[in-house]
């Protein structure tokens, strides 16, 4: 399966899962939703990261291509909390 795949089929499980969050969420266990919220954090900082490298690279393709320099102050840090 590809990664395009794969966010399509996510992105298609996270509705259905969002509409049985408001009807059964509170179903769900302490544990459960400290997991489930953990995992969405990830999933969050994972694509954050790849829209930073995604913008600085178009930042430094306009520069080779348009002379223009790349914004000085963006960093390309992963940052993980343990």
């Amino acid at each position: 399966m590809s990664i395009q795949d794969a966010v399509s089929e996510f992105m298609s499980h996270g509705t259905t899962l969002y509409h049985r969050l408001r009807s059964y969420g509170e179903a769900l266990s302490d544990v459960e939703l400290m997991a489930l919220r953990e995992q969405l954090h990830l999933l969050d900082m994972e694509a954050g990261h790849l829209q930073e490298l995604k913008e600085f690279e178009s930042d430094e393709s306009s520069f080779i291509f348009h002379g223009s320099k790349p914004h000085a102050g963006k960093q390309l840090s992963r940052r993980h909390n343990s």
